[in-house]
């Protein structure tokens, strides 16, 4: 006990001198306007040069800024008031101190992506509400360097982004990239809009471990739409060399719709979890996706002769209209589970379908127009499996309450709850015959008793 009280105080006291020191930073903090007077009357790269840790960085123009700018400090870069800037880029990177940055309601024409080096310190990456168009780079991404030393953690936090992410026959790069190799990494991408074209081996999302270290993933209300790429979704671990301890991806994919993967290099699908090296340890919990019109809807594999493993299970999501497997899982792999998914219109499945499975037509509203939402009549509604999501995930993929009656199929809930099974009307002979039977029970009762 004395152990716990302690270690309760410990965390107080440290809570306690974070917040004021949050504070101090807070008050501390300047606001420079770009371009304005000097130090930013010249370059974006000169008034980020001379900004202090915390500081906002607020760009007043309407014009292109052709610039990608460098930093290694903690700053906030955002509009000011009344402006739409565009900027070309942002490289933000993180050694020996903790760097926190922000970059939000920009429209950015090349990446904006975070990479943490030796040393020691952390890095904090936020992408908020940003257009992006991006081709070589991925749009939005943390990584580590491989040189050997200390390492902090990277945190990735990727919400409510506009992406535009493009390839070509011989290069592509994922639109979202969250990757460990050196150093730890927690990475929550929500409510991200991705369309993506020709990325002949890259994906709309990725969060990728490899070498030894851990990653943790929430992927949540998502859409990732487009056309040949490879995958929409993928979890992966890579493993370590032989002989060396491999860390543990984590990740939940709940709510996401991803529609047009056709891609046809690697393993491809909608979503894809992956574990292909030596003793690579995959645990994903995926939940309440809607996948269309692409050539796998989940394929999960693992190199169990190099002793990998992925656990954990898929629930409740619609897998239609896919040119192979609606579903797709190593035999190898019993202890990654399956309930109440749907499988239609797909040319096969390779897996054990497990208890609820449905078969049903989902009747998208109006696939063609893109809109995948439940018309009535769906086989989806009410089909899902209510434990399998968390009651803290509250909303669907387009922001409507999560359960309206017994949980929906796929990352969209219907307003439809189907109605319960009538009860019989007791009027006329059905009312006569339950009093009769009534009347004969009560009969033969009293004729035991008499006996007696």
């Amino acid at each position: 006990m004395k152990r716990t009280l302690f270690g309760a105080a410990t965390a107080l006291v440290f809570a306690v001198t974070t917040v004021a020191a949050l504070l101090n930073d807070t008050a501390r903090a300047a606001t420079l306007s770009y371009p304005g007077a000097a130090p930013c009357a010249t370059t974006l790269q000169a008034c980020i040069d001379a900004a202090l840790p915390g500081d906002i960085v607020q760009l007043a123009t309407n014009s292109a800024i052709v610039e990608v700018v460098t930093f290694a400090k903690s700053l906030t870069l955002e509009p000011a008031p009344g402006f739409t800037p565009q900027l070309q880029g942002a490289f933000v990177s993180a050694t020996n101190t903790t760097v926190d940055v922000t970059i939000r309601n920009l429209t950015i024409t090349f990446a904006i992506s975070g990479r943490l080096g030796v040393g020691g310190g952390n890095l904090i990456f936020r992408a908020l509400n940003n257009t992006i168009t991006a081709s070589q780079r991925s749009a939005i991404e943390v990584s580590d360097g491989s040189s050997v030393g200390t390492y902090g953690s990277k945190t990735l936090i990727a919400t409510g982004n506009r992406i535009t992410q493009t390839g070509d026959t011989f290069s592509c790069a994922s639109a979202i990239s969250a990757v460990g190799t050196s150093a730890n990494f927690d990475a929550t991408i929500t409510e991200n809009q991705i369309i993506a074209t020709e990325l002949s081996q890259c994906a709309g999302i990725e969060a990728v471990v490899g070498a030894g270290p851990t990653g943790g993933a929430l992927i949540d209300r998502n859409r990732i739409t487009g056309s040949n790429f490879d995958q929409g979704i993928v979890i992966r671990n890579f493993g370590a060399n032989v002989g060396q301890p491999a860390g543990l991806m984590t990740a939940v994919v709940t709510n996401n719709l991803v529609a047009g993967q056709n891609g046809n290099v690697g393993a491809p699908g909608s979503v894809v979890v992956s574990a292909d090296g030596n003793n690579a340890a995959v645990n994903a919990q995926i939940v309440n996706n809607t996948l269309v019109g692409g050539r796998t809807g989940i394929l999960v594999s693992a190199r169990t002769d190099l002793g990998a493993t992925i656990v954990g299970g898929f629930y409740n999501n619609i897998a239609a209209f896919m040119s192979q497997d609606g579903f797709s899982i190593d035999s190898a792999l019993a202890s990654f589970g399956n309930a109440n998914n749907l499988t239609f219109g797909n040319a096969s499945n390779s897996f054990t379908a497990g208890p609820g499975t449905r078969t049903g037509d989902p009747q998208f509203v109006n696939a063609g127009a893109g809109n995948y939402a439940l018309a009535l009549g769906s086989n989806a509604i009410d089909g899902g499996l209510d434990s399998a999501l968390p009651l803290t995930y509250v909303l669907d993929l387009p922001g409507g309450p999560r359960r309206v009656g017994p949980i929906d199929i796929g990352a969209f809930e219907s307003a439809v709850v189907r109605p319960a099974d009538p009860v019989p009307s007791l009027g006329g002979p059905a009312l006569w015959a339950l009093i009769m039977l009534m009347l004969v029970t009560a009969t033969l009762g009293f004729a035991r008793r008499e006996r007696q």
